[in-house]
């Protein structure tokens, strides 16, 4: 999957057992529309993507699945912040 185009990624999340799509690529919920997946979206917002700096948001996750609504974007930060995202803010 690591060189299929997204919205190709997205179509194979779909067709599989995927519940949440996980990324650290933060120009994402720019570039694509969600509405209508649903698949969870999980934007990973640290200052690399070097493990270290990933790992620490990695665990917040487990606990915020269930929680999430299908279609949804969210977004935790370099701090641990969780926040829903809204393109009117950034």
């Amino acid at each position: 999957m690591a060189r299929c185009k997204r919205p190709t990624t997205f179509s194979l999340a779909e067709a599989h057992p995927f519940d949440v799509f996980i990324t650290a690529d933060k120009n994402l919920p720019y570039q694509q529309n969600f509405r209508g997946l649903a698949l969870k979206i999980v934007v990973l917002d640290a200052h690399s993507t070097r493990p270290d700096y990933l790992l620490p948001l990695i665990t917040r996750i487990s606990g915020l699945l269930n929680s999430l609504a299908p279609g949804s974007v969210t977004l935790i930060n370099h701090a641990g912040e969780i926040t829903p995202f809204n393109p009117g803010i950034r």
